[in-house]
Parts: structure tokens; sequence; C-alpha cells
């Protein structure tokens, strides 16, 4: 188990290099913690500070500063429902949808490049092993995800 772990931990490097690669490539000025927060309301729709910051292990004050920079490049909304509209809600924007969308075209398609470069066997046991990684982080498989992009404004109205 320990070579899975030393595995996955050198394909992590690789995967947040891809990712500021791709964010870099864009030539937007998007640090890694705003990115974050970008792909977890793509992920699960409008959420409180309160739940981001949870998520994020980070104090709301910091994700409430994080998110107001955001907001003010138009990158995500704050919201008020009913009943309690003393609760604010942070959404994806559609120019925030079509950034966190295009940084993940841009990263696919540097993934597929290098697992094209790698002889597969069984795709389908690695796909099994990587999903049951990122299901027991919380996280979305890639298809889900990309569902929940779509309707990531549709909840934001």
């Amino acid at each position: 188990m320990a070579e899975v772990v030393d595995a996955l931990a050198a394909l992590s490097r690789i995967l947040v290099g891809i990712t500021a690669r791709s964010l870099n490539m864009l030539d937007i000025d998007l640090t890694l913690s705003q990115y974050r927060i970008v792909v977890l309301l793509a992920a699960r729709g409008p959420q409180r500070t309160v739940d981001l910051a949870r998520e994020l292990a980070l104090h709301p004050s910091t994700v409430t500063r994080t998110c107001d920079r955001l907001i003010r490049r138009g990158l995500l909304t704050r919201q008020h429902r009913q009943p309690d509209r003393r609760v604010a809600w942070l959404a994806l924007s559609e120019s925030g949808k079509d950034l966190i969308g295009e940084v993940m075209r841009r990263r696919h398609a540097e993934i597929r490049r290098l697992v094209d470069a790698v002889p597969i066997e069984d795709p389908t046991e690695v796909t099994g092993v990587l999903d049951a990684v990122v299901t027991a982080a919380g996280d979305l498989p890639e298809t889900q995800w990309w569902q929940r992009w779509i309707e990531s404004t549709l909840d934001a109205g």
C-alpha cells in the first residue's frame, strides 16, 4: 500500500503543475486557493461561506476575503435567499463557469497527452482505483463533476 501512496503523491505533484500551467496559459491571475473555491462551487453549486471554509479548512473570514476578490473580478456572485436573507450564498457567475471550464479542458488535454504516452493494459482497473480514491476524498468522478459544472449557474438565480 505504501507504493500506491507514493505513486499517488508523485502524481499529485504533476497534477498541481498541470493546473498551474493551465491557469498561466490563460494569463489569468488566479491563485490555487481561489481556483479551489471556484472548483468547489462548480462541483457543489452555491455554498455558504461557512461551508466553503469548513471544506477548505480555513477561517471563514479568509474565505470571505478571497471570495470578495473573486466577486470583484466577476467570477462569483453573492446572493440571498428566502426565508433567511441574512445568509449569503456564493455561486459561480457565467464568467467564472466559463473560466473553470476552459482550465479543466486544458488540464484534460495535457493529462490525455500523458496517459496516451503510457501503455495501459486494463484501463477499467486503473479507473476503478482512481475513482475510488476520488470518492474517498469526497469529490466527484469526472463525468459527474462536468454535469455539476453544466448546472452550476442554473442554481445561481
